[in-house]
C-alpha cells in the first residue's frame, strides 16, 4: 500500500476484470437491484445516484491502516453483499455473483500540511465519488479511502457503498461493524464473525411470502390509493419534465439547541415522530406553492419484511408515493396527522417487489411512461444516524456536494439526538434556492 497524491483517485474507472469462468455467476433476479434494469445505460454504466458516501473526519488521530484495512476486510466478510460482482444477463437483466474479494484502504496525502487541505482534498475525492458512475463493467461496491496529513495525524475517511447492495439502514449497519472490528482488532465476537445470510437466500424468501394472493393482495391495495396511478406533486409554474433536466443545487439547515429541543417536544405533544413532524412542516411550507387538492411526495420503504433479512445488508427499499390529504385550509396538526396516517399506512404495506411496483402498479393511464423519479415528484427520507467509531473517537460526519437531482426535490432528515439535520438537492431550472430555503427554514 502507497499513499498516493490526492488527484490520484479522480480520474477514469479502473479498467474492466476479465470475463469470469461459466458457471459462477448466481443469476436469481431479485429486488435489492432496484430498478437496476431500467436505469442501466448502454455502456454498462449506472447513474452516480446509486452511491452513498459519507466523509468522516478525526481531526489529530493517528488511523493505524493495516488495521483499518483488516477491520475492512472482516466487515466485508460478514456482509455477503458488498462482495459481489455484477454482470447483466439477456433476460433477468443486472445480475451478481458472490467473490472472494479482499478490500483495500486507499491512501491519499495532500502535498500541504495544513490541516484544512486534508479537508479540502477529502471533500473533493468525495465529490468526485458522486460525479462518477458506477460500472457494472468494473463491479467494485465499495471504496474507502483515507486521506491524512502528511505527519499521519488528522484524517479523513471517506466512505462509498454502492446503493443497490446497501441502503441506508445497511450503511449504517455497515459501519458499526467496521467501527466493531476496528476496535477487536481479530478478536471478533462469534455472532459478529459469522457470515450474515445472502441477498439470494433473502429474495428467495421474499419471492415465497409475497406469491400468489399476498402479492395481489398488496398491489390491489396500492392501486385503490392510487387510482391513476403515482400521482404528482405539481408545482406552481412547472417546467414540462422534458425540460426539466438534472442539473441540481445543494441546501441544508440544522437545528440546534432551543430550537431542536422545540421541536422534539412538538413532536411529542402531536404523538408523531421527528421526521414525521419535519416532514409535516416541509409539506405544510410547500402547500402554498402547489396545485391540486392534495399533496404527495415519494419515501423508501423499509422493506425487511421477511425474517430472513434481519441485519442483512443490501438494498431492501422500494420507493413508494405517499399522498397526503392537505386542504389549504389545513394547519400543521392536522398536516402532521396526516402525514402520520400516510406513514403507517405505507409501512403496514410494504413489501411489494419493485418490478412488481413499475410493471403491475405502474405509473397510471396519464403518466408519461417513464419511471416515477423522473416526474413531477418530491422524494423525503428520515436517514438513520450515521456513526465510524475508532477506538472510541467518533468521526465528524459529512456529505459531499450533490451535482444531480434525482427528483425534482429531495430532502433527507435525520434526527441524531442531540439535532435535527435536513439536507436536500433540487432541480435548480425549476426551482429557486431562496424557495427552497424558505421551506427549510420551517423546521424551526
Amino acid at each position: 500500500m502507497t499513499a498516493r497524491p490526492a488527484e490520484a483517485l479522480t480520474g477514469p474507472p479502473a479498467e474492466a476484470p476479465s470475463a469470469a469462468p461459466p458457471g459462477l455467476w448466481r443469476g436469481v433476479p431479485h429486488r435489492m437491484s432496484i430498478g437496476l434494469r431500467h436505469q442501466l445505460r448502454d455502456d454498462g454504466r449506472l447513474p452516480s445516484e446509486n452511491l452513498t458516501c459519507f466523509l468522516f473526519a478525526f481531526p489529530g488521530v493517528a488511523i493505524d491502516v493495516p488495521r483499518l484495512e483488516g477491520a475492512l476486510a472482516r466487515a466485508v466478510a460478514l456482509n455477503p453483499a458488498l462482495g459481489h460482482r455484477y454482470r447483466v444477463d439477456p433476460e433477468h437483466g443486472p445480475q451478481y455473483r458472490e467473490t472472494v474479494w479482499r478490500p483495500r484502504v486507499d491512501v491519499v496525502e495532500p502535498e500541504s500540511p495544513d490541516g484544512e487541505c486534508t479537508r479540502t482534498a477529502a471533500r473533493r475525492i468525495a465529490d468526485a465519488e458522486m460525479s462518477r458512475p458506477f460500472d457494472l463493467r468494473d463491479g467494485r461496491l465499495l471504496r474507502v479511502t483515507l486521506v491524512r496529513h502528511p505527519g499521519g495525524e488528522d484524517c479523513v475517511l471517506v466512505v462509498t457503498a454502492d446503493h443497490t447492495v446497501c441502503d441506508g439502514i445497511s450503511y449504517a449497519r455497515f459501519l458499526d461493524d467496521l467501527s466493531a472490528a476496528y476496535r477487536d482488532d481479530g478478536r471478533a465476537a462469534p455472532d459478529r464473525a459469522r457470515p450474515r445470510a445472502s441477498l439470494a437466500r433473502v429474495a428467495a424468501a421474499e419471492r415465497r411470502a409475497l406469491a400468489g394472493a399476498a402479492r395481489d393482495a398488496l398491489c390491489d391495495a396500492w392501486r385503490r390509493r392510487l387510482p391513476d396511478g403515482i400521482p404528482d406533486m405539481v408545482l406552481a409554474r412547472p417546467l414540462p419534465w422534458t425540460e426539466c433536466t438534472s442539473e441540481g443545487e445543494q441546501a441544508a439547515t440544522v437545528l440546534t439547541g432551543a430550537a431542536y429541543e422545540r421541536h422534539v417536544r412538538q413532536a411529542a405533544a402531536l404523538s408523531v415522530s421527528s421526521f414525521m413532524l419535519a416532514t409535516a412542516k416541509l409539506l405544510h411550507a410547500m402547500r402554498p406553492s402547489v396545485l391540486g387538492p392534495g399533496l404527495s411526495f415519494f419515501s423508501p420503504l423499509p422493506g425487511r419484511f421477511v425474517p430472513a433479512a434481519r441485519d442483512v445488508l443490501g438494498n431492501f427499499v422500494s420507493v413508494l408515493p405517499v399522498t397526503v390529504p392537505a386542504p389549504r385550509s389545513a394547519d400543521l396538526t392536522a398536516m402532521a396527522e396526516a402525514v402520520r396516517d400516510s406513514v403507517l399506512w405505507t409501512l403496514r404495506h410494504q413489501g411489494v417487489p419493485f418490478d412488481v411496483i413499475r410493471d403491475a402498479v405502474g405509473n397510471g393511464g396519464e403518466g408519461n411512461g417513464e419511471f416515477a423519479y423522473e416526474r413531477r415528484s418530491v422524494f423525503i427520507s428520515g436517514n438513520p444516524v450515521m456513526r465510524l467509531e475508532l477506538d472510541g473517537v467518533r468521526g465528524r460526519l459529512s456529505v459531499p456536494t450533490l451535482s444531480d437531482a434525482m427528483f425534482d426535490l429531495s430532502l433527507w432528515i435525520s434526527d441524531t439526538g442531540d439535532e435535527l439535520r435536513c439536507s436536500g438537492v433540487f432541480r435548480k431550472h425549476l426551482l429557486d434556492r431562496s424557495l427552497v430555503e424558505g421551506w427549510l427554514r420551517a423546521l424551526a
